[in-house]
């Protein structure tokens, strides 16, 4: 998968073939259409390697394990940094794949046949929130749904910014957004450093 993600960074959404990855990965091309099918198959495989960081962190976020603000704030953090992984592979393959209407539409299928998008993060987030709430450590007046939801947008805004317009300007600091984000959930009303 490396090799289609590198084939995908240097040439782009549409020289990612099935013989431009079995060249980069020194392999035939009938092993690529051996081992993925099709070039749909293919681009779900470099979705999943792109999303690779995002599934290994939703299974770090245990609640259970939270017992002070420095624990939901290293989450948050670790968080911030698996999404940003992940636009460092994917936005690329999503902002080429919108210049070309045939793209479009296979790199469309692919998202939607797989239910890949920013909501699966959105849902993610607020399951972890609504753990942390039923445990007593968010205050119980939190729209964890809502709180989920800024996290995340500030988190792709930050991370799609500078690949999108060049710049990060009025781009918030994400240590701020999470100060912001664990105030929201009620964080700082509670006494001795615990959430």
């Amino acid at each position: 998968m490396s090799s289609a993600l590198a084939v995908l960074r240097e040439r782009g959404v549409a020289r990612l073939t099935t013989r431009e990855v079995a060249t980069r990965a020194g392999v035939s091309e009938g092993s690529i259409f051996y081992h993925f099918g099709d070039r749909q198959a293919l681009l779900t495989a470099v979705f999943h390697e792109a999303l690779r960081p995002l599934f290994a962190f939703k299974n770090d976020m245990d609640a259970t394990e939270v017992r002070v603000l420095e624990d939901v704030r290293a989450v948050l953090e670790q968080y911030v940094g698996a999404v940003h992984t992940f636009l460092d592979d994917g936005l690329d393959l999503l902002v080429a794949a919108h210049g070309d209407g045939g793209l479009r539409d296979e790199v469309g299928a692919v998202i939607t046949a797989n239910d890949f998008g920013p909501h699966r993060g959105v849902a993610a987030m607020s399951r972890y929130f609504g753990a942390l709430k039923e445990a007593g450590l968010v205050a119980d007046d939190v729209d964890t749904d809502t709180a989920a939801y800024l996290m995340v947008s500030a988190t792709f805004l930050r991370s799609a910014q500078p690949k999108l317009f060049g710049h990060a300007k009025g781009v918030a600091s994400m240590t701020d957004v999470i100060d912001v984000v664990l105030r929201m959930l009620g964080a700082d009303a509670r006494t001795s450093g615990s959430v």
